[in-house]
């Protein structure tokens, strides 16, 4: 019996773990926008607010996760107000396991590792710090890479201008363009994983293709907002526990830890982590340059060396650290905080080939993040002999955290693009499983969640196919 065909858009985390899931049950093509084996960044617009001091979003072999440090954590599902994506999240948690292997946490339950690490630091904080809404953890494994597609993929890199033709309220034939020559293929099945940046641009398509230019297409788009918030010096009594709330050495993996944080009204979660320090200074600009110099990689990298700022204490304090992979001794840690955004009216969409980002961060949520903030404040203040943070921020402190999310809504009302089987509504065949689908995140990294749906996914288009 011949197999049923199933096209894959875009190579990233999700799109790989479909692939690798499905090429024995269907005859997969895998239709990558970037090159094979490098990565391109792409041009983009942002309109109001840029999304950071670097590069966060690229096609390529892997798609955006070739520019991720593979941190894993859960998104919490009591911080999810959704009822609907609560539910998806909750129906994709056995799928955890499974994930956090693909992503190269190997030899053990992750699940099982993760709370009782959790449980491990709650009870070291509740016992000498007293944080009131607990710690998290996000896990690095110490040794990782990309994911890689299976040989038995039809992957095709460097796709231009993909083109749908439909029979009734499925699509039929999948066109593209690849090497300058016209290619198409008959499709039972199209599992849409450009990413929350790439997706809509496909859903565009799809949308024109079908008579209707939906606006909500795009709308929604959300990050993380993340910056370095300020500086403490701890008292000597406490510093043992916070360097373990800090950076905690697992030897096959790294947690770094942090201190959740809950808006008053509760519709609102963040999270603080400490980062060892060798001033009380807390200047901006340092906070920006310590981030690009981070994030950067090959010649970029080199170029933001060459800079006086590279001199500043904190700074070479961190390369010290990174290079030798020691903490930094002492009582002085940065703050960075990492704040959560709800869908609203920031979006993507494409003009011709060029990606505009209309994302800002609203002063609804800048005073939520200055509340909590200020929480954290009274928090410290028994544990500190200095502090200097900035509980005013303006959105020049925050930048984005790279974990783009929210720009397919998601959920059983007819309005929302996709239902909670990741289908979308207008196509009888076609789903979408990336960031897109992620209605809300709270301060996680997204990567594990992407992987959890990945797989959810891929288990229901097999029983459905069967």
């Amino acid at each position: 019996m011949m197999k049923r065909i199933l096209v894959v858009i875009g190579s990233g985390l999700a799109g790989s773990l479909l692939c690798n899931e499905l090429v024995q049950y269907f005859d997969v093509t895998l239709l990558e926008k970037g090159p094979k084996g490098s990565i391109k960044i792409p041009d983009i617009q942002c309109i109001k607010k840029d999304l950071a001091e670097i590069s966060t979003f690229c096609f390529g072999q892997g798609g955006t996760t070739s520019l991720w440090h593979n941190g894993l954590i859960p998104i919490n599902i009591k911080d999810v107000n959704s009822e609907d994506f609560r539910t998806v999240l909750a129906e994709a948690s056995p799928y955890m396991d499974q994930a956090a292997d693909a992503l190269y946490f190997r030899n053990r339950s992750f699940l099982a590792e993760y709370e009782r690490i959790v449980a491990e630091l709650n009870a070291l904080s509740d016992q000498y710090l007293g944080f009131p809404h607990g710690i998290d953890c996000l896990i690095y494994p110490k040794h990782f890479k990309k994911l890689q597609v299976d040989p038995k993929v039809s992957a095709v890199y460097g796709v231009q201008d993909i083109e749908f033709s439909f029979e009734d309220s499925r699509i039929k034939t999948v066109h593209y363009k690849s090497d300058g020559i016209r290619n198409s293929i008959d499709a039972d099945y199209v599992l849409v994983s450009a990413g929350a940046m790439g997706t809509p641009g496909v859903l565009q398509k799809i949308f024109a293709r079908t008579g209707v230019d939906d606006p909500r297409v795009g709308l929604g788009f959300i990050d993380h907002p993340k910056g370095f918030v300020g500086k403490v010096k701890f008292k000597k009594n406490f510093v043992p526990v916070l360097r373990k709330l800090s950076t905690y050495d697992k030897g096959e993996y790294l947690a770094r830890n942090a201190v959740r944080l809950k808006s008053q009204c509760g519709n609102y979660t963040a999270c603080a982590y400490f980062r060892p320090a060798l001033t009380m200074a807390n200047s901006l600009d340092i906070y920006k340059y310590k981030v690009a110099l981070g994030a950067g990689s090959g010649m970029s990298r080199v170029k933001k060396m060459v800079s006086p700022k590279i001199l500043h204490p904190d700074i070479l304090a961190e390369i010290f650290s990174h290079l030798f992979n020691v903490s930094i001794p002492g009582r002085k840690f940065n703050i960075l905080f990492v704040g959560e955004q709800k869908r609203g009216k920031s979006r993507v969409f494409f003009e011709g080939d060029r990606l505009q980002v209309d994302w800002s961060i609203s002063d609804q949520e800048l005073a939520v993040y200055q509340e909590m903030l200020r929480e954290l404040e009274d928090m410290l203040e028994g544990l500190v002999d200095e502090m200097n943070i900035k509980t005013d921020i303006t959105e020049d402190w925050l930048w984005s955290m790279a974990h783009h999310s929210g720009t397919v809504s998601m959920g059983d009302a007819d309005e929302d693009l996709v239902d909670r089987d990741l289908k979308l509504r207008c196509c009888d065949n076609v789903y979408v499983c990336d960031g897109s689908v992620i209605q809300e995140h709270s301060y996680a990294n997204t990567g594990l969640t992407i992987g959890m749906l990945a797989l959810r996914l891929a288990d229901r288009i097999r029983e459905e196919a069967t």
